[in-house]
C-alpha cells in the first residue's frame, strides 16, 4: 500500500519517452508528501493474491468538500463516517461497458532514440565549450554559432532534469511588443511548436500549450508520429537537441537511420518553418497539431479551411471572441513545400485507424514514405492578402539559411555583438551566457510569457520599468526605451495619478488590473530617471502624452507634458503618506507580493521600508534632473521632501539600529508595530533583505548604518547559492492566511516562497557595486550564471544551462520540511534547483549589472563613463561592444 501527491513521484523525467510507468512488481508508492509543481493524487491498494476461478475486490472512495476553510488535520477523520454510511447503503448495479475508441496517438509507443557515441558527437561538434558530465554520462555543451552560440543537450540529461529543456522562438525584427511577431515554444521531448501565436501570446494561439513537464499528455501542441515499418511511433526525446537563438534541431539516431527535425523562426516574416529529413531508408510521417484558435482549448469556434488540392490549411479566429472582433482580417496558414510527399490532409479523422472523425480540434498531415517533408505556419492579423502572399512564399520552401540570416542580424543588433574576452573560466562562461540573457530579455519584452509561466501577453508596470529599460539602455538602444516610456506614461490614470499593476497594449488596452501594489507608482519615475541620466534627453520632459480614464480605460484626448505626469505622480504619492509622516502606504503590496497582508485594513496603515527607500532614491534623482532642466524651485521642493522621508525613515523604520521590514501604524498610537525585525513578536522573522539592499543603493543609510546592515546580510541572509529575502521562511500552517497571503497559503516551496529570488540577488549585486566591492559583485553574478552554477555549487542540481532561472529553490519535499530543516540551506546540505525560466525582468537586470557595474561601461547625462569594477585577479578580462551596429 502507498500514496503519492505529485506526478514527479509517479512519472518523472524518465517517462518522457516511455510507454509505461516504471513500477516493477513489488514496488510501492513512496507514501511521502511532495509539494512540487504537478499535483497528482495517487493511492496504491494492498496486494491481493487471486486463485484461479476466484475474484478479489478493492474499494476506493472520494469525498468532495466545496470549501475546506481550515487546514487539513486529524479532525477530517471524522468525515469518514459519511463514507461508511454511503458504503453501507451502496447497491451494486450492472453497467453496460463498451470497448473505448482509441486513436493512433494513444496507441503509438514513444520512439526510443539511440544514444550518440563520443565519436559521433566529436564528428558532429568539433568545437565544444563548457562540457557537462555527471556519473560518466555526457550531458550537454555549447558550440559557436556565428557571433553567438548554440546549446546542445543530450538525451541522458533530459532523462534526469525535472524541468524539461525548452525555448521560445520569436520571428521578425521587432524591438517592442507588436502585432507582427510570431512566437512558439519548443520542447525537447518532441513538442515541435506549442502555443504558436502572432501578436498577443494569450489570445492568438493556433496550437495548444504543452503544460505537463513529463510528457504525460502527448497530443498537445505540434507533434509528429513516424512509421519506421513497424507501425506509428511518437517522436519524443531525441538523441541530441540543439537550441539556437532563432531555431531548434531535434536529431534522432535510430540504428541505420537518422531523422532530423529543424524548426526556424523567420528573421523577416511572421513565419515558422519545419523541415524533417531522413538519412537512411525513407519512412512515413503523421504531423498533427492540437488547435486552440483563441485563448483556451475547447472554448472557441474558430474556422478551419482545408485545401486538399494544394495541401494547405487556413485558420481564422472565432468572430465572437476578442481576437476575431479586434482583428477581423486575421488569418493563419499552414502550408507545405513538399506536397508530393503528402498523401492526405485533414482533421482528427487522420488520427484514427477507421478514418472517422470524433470532433477533435486537430489538423493533420500524413505523408507517404519519404526522405523529407517541409511545412510552415505564417499569417497576418490585419491583412488577409499579405497572409496569402506569405503562404505562397513559404509554400515554395525558402532555405533555412535565408530565414536565419536576418534573424542573426537581429540578434547581432540587439546584443551589439558584445563579447567578454579573457582567460578566466568565469569570464568565458559569462560570454557564453550573454546572448541568452539578451534572448530572454527580448522574449520578456516583446512576447511576454515564459516556459513555466505561459500566461502573460501584458506588461507589468513594475516589470517593464526595470529589466527592459535597464537592458536596452546598457546596450544603447535608446529609441525603444523612449517608446516604452511613452506607452507607460499613457497608461497613467488621469484622476488617480497612479498605474495599473499590469496592462495589455492596443487593441486590448481595456484589459488591465486597475489595482496595484503600493510601490508600482514609483517605477515609472525610476524608469524616466534611468533614461534621462543615460541620454540627457531633457526635452522629453516637455513631450505631450495622453492619460487613461480609470473608469473606461480609454486613452484621453487630452495630452500633457511628461513633467506634468510626474507632478501628478508626486501629488498622488503625497496623498498616500501615513498621516503625520512622509512614509508612503503599503497599499496592495510591494515587490515581494507573497507578503500582501491578509487583513485588508493594513493596506492603508502598513508601510514597507523597501518602498520608502525606493521612493527616496527616485525623488532625489528626479530633483537632479529638474536642476539640469533649469527648474531649481521644483528641485528644491523635492530635495526637501526626500530629506523629510529620510527623517521619518530613521524615526519610525530604524529600531535599535536595524531597519524593519514593515511597520503597522494605528491612529492614536505613537509607535507602530514592527514586522520582520529582531523585536517582531508576531511573525517570528527577524531580517528582510529588500529594505537593506535598497537603502544601500539609494544612499539612504549613513556609513555606520550601511556597515551594520552589511554585517546582518552576511551573517543571516547570504547563503551559498545567493542572498535570501528573509532569515527564514514564513510559517506554514496548512494554507490558512493569518498575517500574509500567498506566503502562508502557497504549498510549493519555490520562487519567493523559497526566499532565493534571483531578481533580488541581482539587486544585491547592485548594492555591492554601489559600495565598490568588486569581489562581492562578481561573485553575486557568477552564482546565478546558468552556464557555470553547477561548477561553483556542489549542491546545485542539474538544470538547463542557456536560460535565466528566476529562483534557486531548496529541494525540500514540502513547506513543513523547509521550516524544520532550514539550517541545511545555510550549510549547503540540501540540493538547490533552478526555478521558473526566461519570463522575468532578471535577464535585463543581469545585463545591466554586468555592463554598467562590473565592466563600468555607462553614460551619465549623455557623457560616456568608463569605471570598471572587477576583481584584481581578472587581469586582461574586458568587454567589447559594437555600438555602431544600429
Amino acid at each position: 500500500m502507498g500514496f503519492a501527491t505529485d506526478a514527479r513521484q509517479i512519472f518523472g523525467p524518465a517517462f518522457r519517452d516511455r510507454g509505461s510507468l516504471d513500477f516493477p512488481e513489488g514496488r510501492n508508492l513512496p507514501s511521502r508528501r511532495l509539494q512540487h509543481e504537478a499535483a497528482c493524487a495517487a493511492i496504491q491498494s494492498r496486494r491481493l493474491s487471486i486463485e484461479p476461478g476466484s475474484s478479489g475486490k478493492w474499494t476506493f472512495f472520494g469525498l468532495f468538500e466545496p470549501d475546506h476553510a481550515t487546514a487539513s488535520g486529524k479532525a477530517d477523520l471524522a468525515k469518514l463516517d459519511h463514507v461508511r454510511n454511503a458504503y453501507a447503503g451502496f447497491t451494486p448495479m450492472n453497467v453496460t461497458v463498451a470497448q473505448p475508441v482509441r486513436g493512433l496517438v494513444q496507441d503509438a509507443a514513444p520512439l526510443m532514440a539511440d544514444r550518440m557515441s563520443a565519436a559521433e558527437i566529436a564528428a558532429r561538434y568539433g568545437n565544444r565549450l563548457h562540457e557537462e558530465h555527471q556519473g560518466g554520462e555526457f550531458l550537454s555543451f555549447f558550440v559557436p554559432d556565428g557571433a553567438h552560440n548554440r546549446h546542445v543537450v543530450l538525451a541522458a540529461k533530459e532523462h534526469l532534469v525535472p524541468r524539461r529543456h525548452g525555448t521560445l522562438l520569436r520571428s521578425g525584427q521587432g524591438m517592442l511588443l507588436d502585432e507582427t511577431t510570431l512566437c512558439a515554444t519548443s520542447w525537447m521531448h518532441g513538442v515541435f511548436g506549442a502555443q504558436l501565436t502572432i501578436g498577443n501570446t494569450s489570445f492568438h494561439k493556433l496550437f495548444s500549450i504543452s503544460r505537463d513537464p513529463y510528457n504525460i499528455t502527448r497530443a498537445s501542441g505540434l507533434r509528429i508520429l513516424v512509421d519506421l515499418g513497424d507501425g506509428w511511433r511518437l517522436m519524443a526525446v531525441p538523441s541530441v537537441f540543439e537550441i539556437g537563438l532563432s531555431d531548434c534541431r531535434w536529431i534522432y539516431r535510430l540504428g541505420e537511420r537518422t531523422i532530423t527535425v529543424h524548426s526556424v523562426a523567420a528573421g523577416d516574416d511572421p513565419a515558422m518553418q519545419w523541415r524533417v529529413v531522413v538519412e537512411g531508408a525513407a519512412c512515413r510521417f503523421l504531423v498533427f497539431g492540437h488547435l486552440v484558435l483563441g485563448e483556451r482549448e475547447l472554448a472557441h469556434a474558430g474556422r478551419v479551411e482545408i485545401d486538399a488540392k494544394r495541401k494547405r490549411f487556413s485558420f481564422r479566429p472565432d468572430p465572437e471572441f476578442l481576437w476575431g472582433q479586434r482583428y477581423p482580417q486575421s488569418v493563419y496558414h499552414l502550408v507545405t513545400s513538399t506536397p508530393e510527399a503528402v498523401e492526405a490532409v485533414g482533421g482528427d479523422e487522420l488520427l484514427y485507424s477507421d478514418a472517422v472523425s470524433r470532433g477533435g480540434a486537430y489538423v493533420a498531415l500524413r505523408t507517404t514514405a519519404t526522405g523529407e517533408i517541409r511545412f510552415a505556419v505564417t499569417g497576418s492579423l490585419t491583412d488577409a492578402e499579405e497572409a496569402a502572399r506569405l503562404a505562397d512564399k513559404y509554400a515554395s520552401g525558402p532555405d533555412a539559411a535565408a530565414l536565419l540570416a536576418p534573424a542573426r542580424r537581429y540578434w547581432e543588433h540587439v546584443t551589439r555583438n558584445a563579447r567578454i574576452e579573457g582567460d578566466d573560466p568565469d569570464a568565458r562562461a559569462l560570454n557564453t551566457t550573454f546572448p541568452w540573457l539578451a534572448h530572454n530579455a527580448m522574449i520578456h519584452l516583446t512576447v511576454p510569457h515564459g516556459l513555466e509561466q505561459y500566461t502573460g501577453a501584458a506588461w507589468g508596470t513594475r516589470d517593464v520599468c526595470q529589466g527592459p529599460i535597464e537592458f536596452l539602455l546598457s546596450l544603447e538602444h535608446d529609441a525603444p526605451v523612449k517608446e516604452i516610456l511613452r506607452i507607460v506614461f499613457a497608461q497613467q490614470y488621469e484622476k488617480r495619478g497612479d498605474w495599473p499593476q499590469w496592462f495589455m497594449l492596443e487593441p486590448y488596452s481595456n484589459i488591465q488590473d486597475r489595482h496595484a501594489h503600493g510601490d508600482v507608482i514609483v517605477w515609472p519615475l525610476k524608469a524616466l530617471c534611468d533614461y534621462l541620466e543615460w541620454t540627457n534627453d531633457l526635452d522629453f520632459l516637455d513631450e505631450p502624452v495622453a492619460w487613461r480614464d480609470e473608469d473606461t480605460f480609454a486613452r484621453t484626448a487630452r495630452k500633457d507634458p511628461v513633467s506634468r505626469h510626474i507632478a501628478k505622480l508626486i501629488a498622488t504619492v503625497r496623498e498616500r503618506f501615513i498621516p503625520g509622516t512622509r512614509l508612503i502606504r503599503y497599499g496592495e503590496g510591494d515587490w515581494n507580493d507573497s507578503l500582501q497582508p491578509a487583513d485588508p485594513k493594513l493596506r492603508d496603515w502598513m508601510v514597507s521600508s523597501w518602498t520608502v527607500a525606493l521612493l527616496f532614491q527616485q525623488l532625489r534623482r528626479y530633483a537632479e534632473v529638474l536642476r539640469r532642466a533649469g527648474r531649481d524651485d521644483e528641485a528644491e521642493k523635492l530635495e526637501a521632501l526626500s530629506e523629510d522621508i529620510r527623517t521619518d525613515f530613521n524615526r519610525h523604520l530604524i529600531v535599535d539600529g536595524t531597519v524593519v521590514g514593515y511597520a503597522v501604524f494605528e491612529p492614536g498610537h505613537d509607535k507602530p508595530e514592527i514586522l520582520i525585525h529582531p523585536h517582531d513578536t508576531r511573525t517570528g522573522l527577524k531580517y528582510s533583505l529588500l529594505p537593506m539592499k535598497r537603502a544601500i543603493i539609494a544612499g539612504l543609510f549613513t556609513p555606520e548604518q550601511r556597515e551594520h546592515h552589511l554585517k546582518i546580510i552576511r551573517e543571516h541572509l547570504l547563503y551559498p547559492d545567493g542572498a535570501r529575502l528573509m532569515d527564514r521562511p514564513v510559517t506554514y500552517r496548512g494554507g490558512p492566511e493569518f498575517i500574509f497571503r500567498r506566503a502562508e497559503s502557497a504549498a510549493n516551496f519555490g520562487r519567493e516562497i523559497g526566499l532565493m529570488y534571483t531578481h533580488a540577488q541581482l539587486r544585491f549585486a547592485e548594492a555591492m557595486g554601489v559600495i565598490d566591492d568588486a569581489e562581492a559583485l562578481w561573485e553575486a553574478l557568477i552564482k546565478v550564471n546558468p552556464v557555470a552554477v553547477t561548477e561553483h555549487l556542489a549542491h546545485a542540481a542539474l538544470r538547463q544551462r542557456n536560460c535565466y532561472f528566476s529562483s534557486s529553490d531548496a529541494a525540500f519535499p514540502d513547506r513543513y520540511a523547509a521550516s524544520a530543516e532550514w539550517n541545511r540551506v545555510r550549510t549547503g546540505d540540501v540540493a538547490v534547483d533552478g526555478g521558473w525560466r526566461i519570463y522575468s525582468s532578471g535577464p535585463g537586470l543581469y545585463t545591466n549589472m554586468l555592463i554598467r557595474l562590473a565592466f563600468g561601461r555607462r553614460r551619465h547625462f549623455g557623457t560616456r563613463v568608463m569605471s570598471p569594477l572587477l576583481p584584481a585577479r581578472l587581469t586582461g578580462v574586458k568587454l567589447t561592444v559594437a555600438t555602431d551596429t544600429a
